[in-house]
């Protein structure tokens, strides 16, 4: 595996930069070995971004962009909450999964995630249990056909089959469409990531994204970033996503906390390259949790 390789030719605890560019090469040449066997999708979109004067903005209240004919990927507008999260669908042909409830309470969201299954039951899951992620629980809750996932760690246990939190395993099936399922806590206590094996998206809400990502707890979180890498090594990764945007298309450069108007914005999707430099980087940092952040191209390391 990649990750034993990384970690099998340190010297000193770090990696030469050719080194680990050329073993990132190899990872990746891997997937794309792969990739035939996955269900592709486009990410050719323009997503909505806010506006220097809100009261000006016309965007919708949701932005929809089809990935493919059963995968769905939502924005929420960045005049409404600065937060202006990602949403996902997963449709199989028995079922359906959705990912967040995003962070406003409204119904739009549930009702045009209903449209699009039609008569499906839907599994209303979380990326984790914070605000900005299931703002409208109540909805989907009162909604028929709809199961909604508790935001505790044994409610993700229950819905997923995730036996030892953790590090035991989770899978959910839709009906030809199996997912994968990994408790990653650090940011937060009931943190999940996603992986769908038909398309080989892997969805890791706020534990990484192209902006800020806020440590609670250090050691949970350097271990769950660790698992996950080391799961996505072992299979075919078309694109990372997560919840947010906040880095500006300059490296290293991050749109301000709370920002509504983002017209130079990151591309959403990141690559397995950037969960192993994720990973890499919390292993030289250590056991010890660091007192500033630290930014990197893609995304910012904020242990507050």
């Amino acid at each position: 595996m990649l990750e034993r390789a990384l970690r099998g030719t340190s010297v000193g605890g770090c990696l030469s930069a050719a080194r680990r560019a050329a073993l990132v090469v190899a990872a990746l040449a891997g997937c794309r070995a792969a990739a035939p066997g996955l269900v592709p999708g486009t990410l050719d979109v323009h997503w909505m971004h806010g506006a220097a004067d809100c009261h000006q903005n016309t965007d919708p209240e949701l932005q929809i962009h089809a990935y493919n004919a059963t995968t769905y990927i939502i924005r929420q507008n960045k005049c409404l909450t600065f937060e202006a999260p990602f949403i996902y669908l997963l449709i199989g042909t028995r079922s359906a999964l959705s990912l967040d409830t995003g962070a406003i309470e409204t119904p739009a969201l549930r009702d045009a995630i209903k449209r699009l299954i039609g008569d499906k039951p839907l599994l209303a899951a979380h990326s984790h249990g914070h605000g900005d992620h299931k703002a409208s629980d109540a909805p989907f809750a009162a909604a028929a056909g709809v199961t909604l996932v508790a935001n505790t760690p044994a409610g993700q246990q229950a819905a997923f089959g995730i036996a030892a939190w953790p590090d035991g395993l989770g899978h959910a099936e839709l009906g030809d469409r199996p997912l994968d399922v990994l408790a990653i806590p650090g940011h937060e206590a009931s943190h999940i990531a996603i992986y769908d094996r038909q398309t080989g998206l892997l969805l890791t809400g706020d534990s990484l994204y192209p902006g800020l990502l806020f440590i609670r707890d250090w050691t949970a979180y350097c271990a769950s970033i660790h698992r996950l890498a080391q799961f996505a090594n072992a299979h075919p990764i078309a694109h990372v996503l997560g919840a947010h945007i906040e880095m500006t298309s300059k490296p290293k450069v991050v749109y301000p906390y709370g920002t509504i108007y983002q017209p130079d914005e990151h591309a959403l999707a990141l690559t397995l390259a950037q969960l192993i430099e994720l990973d890499d980087a919390l292993i030289q940092l250590g056991p010890t949790k660091p007192t500033q952040a630290i930014a990197h191209d893609d995304f910012v390391i904020d242990p507050t």
